[in-house]
C-alpha cells in the first residue's frame, strides 16, 4: 500500500537533528525526500560514530531519503535549487533565520517560482523577537525552555535530562506544521511559511506544568486534589517495575494485586487525601512488599488485576519486546555498508496508508545526485554541466 504522503516531494536542506527528524517523519509516511548535503556531507554523519564508521545519529534520522550534494557557494547550484523548487511541494531547512534569504533561496524567492510551496523552517528561538537570529541547539533549548529547572533535583546543578529531547520534539512540531499547511493548501491552493522552534516546542511539551506554575492559587497537597498515583519499586530479582493509576477506583485493585488488602481499610491509606498525608508510610510498605517477589510475578498479578504496570526497560529490553515489535515501534533493516541496523520505528499507525521502510539513509554524500536531477527535470546535458562546474557533486 502507498503511504499517506505518496506523491508529496520535499527538498530537504535540514542538518543535524531537529529538521532531519521532521523530514524523516514525513518520509516514513511516503513523501519523496531529496536531501541536500553540503560538500563533505551533512555534519551529522560525523556525530556518534561507532568503531566501524557507522553513525546511528545519521542513519536513524535519514532513512527513506535520497541524497544529493550541492555547493551553495556557486550560482549554478542556486539556480538549480530554484528549478527544483518548482517541482516540489515542501522546502525544509533549519539554518539560522536569514541564511537562506542571503543565499537567494528563502521563502520569498522560492514562492515566486512556486506559489503552492510550503516553506518549513526549524528555528531555535522562533522568527520574531530579540533573539530570533541568535544561535542555539538542543541543550540551549532545554535550558531556556524550562526543562532543566523542571527536572532539577534538590540543589543539583541544572542539566538536560535526556539530550536530544528538544530536537526530537521540535522535529515533531515542525512535521505537524507541514501537514497542517498541506491540508490548508488543498483548500486554498496557496503555500505558506511554517516555523517550529526548539524553544517554543519545549514550552509546549511542558504545557500543563507551565500553566500550573503560573496560576496564582496554590496547588493542593499531594493526594488531596487528585486520586491518581504513580510509583516505581525494586523487585526481588533486581528489576524495577512501575505501576499506578489515574482514578481512585484502581486503588483496591492495586492492593489486591500486591497482597496488601489490609491497606484498603487502614485509616492512613483508605482515602486519597490520607494516602497523600501518609505518603512516607505508603512507599515504605510498597517498597518492602515489592522486594519480596520477582518482577514477572508482580507483572502477572497486576495484569490480572487490570492495574497499569510495566517493567522499567532499557533500550535493549525494548528491542526484544514483543509489544514494540508487533506495532513496528522498533525497526530492523539492512544497510549496504553496515549490515543490519536497528532504529526507532513508526509511532503512528494508519490502517490504509501505513508508514514503511523503503531504503536506508544515503550511504555516501551525493549517492543519488544524478537520479534526483533527472527526477527534477534536468536533462543529461544540464546535469553534466552542473557536475562539471562543481555545483553538484556525487554520482
Amino acid at each position: 500500500m502507498s503511504g499517506a504522503l505518496d506523491g508529496i516531494t520535499i527538498l530537504d536542506f535540514t542538518r543535524f537533528q531537529q529538521g532531519t527528524f521532521a523530514t524523516l517523519l514525513l518520509a516514513d509516511m511516503g513523501a519523496e525526500v531529496w536531501k541536500i548535503e553540503q560538500p563533505g556531507g551533512d555534519p551529522g554523519r560525523r556525530l556518534g560514530v561507532h568503531g566501524d564508521g557507522f553513525s546511528a545519529y545519521f542513519e536513524s534520522l535519514n532513512r527513506n531519503k535520497r541524497g544529493i550534494v550541492l555547493d551553495l557557494r556557486k550560482s549554478e547550484a542556486i539556480e538549480a535549487v530554484h528549478r527544483m523548487a518548482e517541482k516540489v511541494d515542501v522546502v525544509a531547512e533549519n539554518f539560522r533565520p536569514g541564511v537562506m534569504d542571503r543565499l537567494g533561496i528563502g521563502f520569498e524567492a522560492l514562492r515566486c517560482r512556486n506559489p503552492g510551496l510550503i516553506y518549513a523552517e526549524g528555528s531555535m528561538w522562533g522568527l520574531q523577537g530579540p533573539r530570533a537570529h541568535h544561535p542555539g541547539y538542543d541543550n540551549i533549548a532545554q535550558a531556556a525552555g524550562g526543562m532543566m529547572m523542571a527536572t532539577r533535583q534538590n540543589e543539583e546543578a541544572p542539566h538536560a535530562p535526556l539530550m536530544g529531547t528538544a530536537d526530537q520534539t521540535g522535529g515533531m512540531i515542525l512535521a505537524y506544521g507541514v501537514l497542517a499547511a498541506l491540508v490548508a493548501r488543498c483548500r486554498t491552493g496557496s503555500g505558506q511559511r511554517v516555523d517550529a522552534s526548539l524553544y517554543g516546542s519545549q514550552i509546549a511539551l511542558q504545557g500543563i506544568q507551565f500553566a500550573r506554575a503560573l496560576y496564582s492559587v496554590p496547588l493542593n497537597p499531594p493526594g488531596v486534589a487528585s486520586s491518581s498515583f504513580s510509583y516505581r519499586a525494586f523487585c526481588g530479582d533486581g528489576a524495577w517495575i512501575a505501576f499506578g493509576y489515574l482514578t481512585g477506583d484502581f486503588w483496591p485493585k492495586l492492593c489486591r494485586a500486591l497482597d496488601l488488602e489490609w491497606m484498603m481499610t487502614d485509616p492512613r491509606f483508605a482515602e486519597p487525601a490520607e494516602r497523600g498525608r501518609h505518603n512516607h508510610d505508603l512507599v515504605e510498605v510498597l517498597d518492602a512488599q515489592v522486594a519480596t517477589r520477582q518482577s514477572d510475578e508482580w507483572m502477572e498479578r497486576m495484569a490480572e488485576a487490570d492495574v497499569p504496570c510495566t517493567v522499567v526497560q532499557n533500550y535493549h529490553d525494548i528491542a526484544e519486546d514483543a509489544q514494540a515489535e508487533a506495532n513496528s515501534y522498533i525497526l530492523s533493516y539492512p544497510t549496504s555498508r553496515w549490515g543490519e541496523a536497528h532504529a526507532q520505528g513508526f509511532p503512528a499507525t494508519l490502517s490504509e496508508t501505513p508508514a514503511s521502510f523503503r531504503h536506508e539513509a544515503p550511504a555516501t554524500p551525493g549517492v543519488h545526485s544524478s537520479a534526483i536531477l533527472r527526477n527534477a527535470g534536468f536533462s543529461d546535458e544540464e546535469s553534466a554541466a552542473l557536475f562539471a562546474c562543481g555545483a553538484v557533486q556525487g554520482v
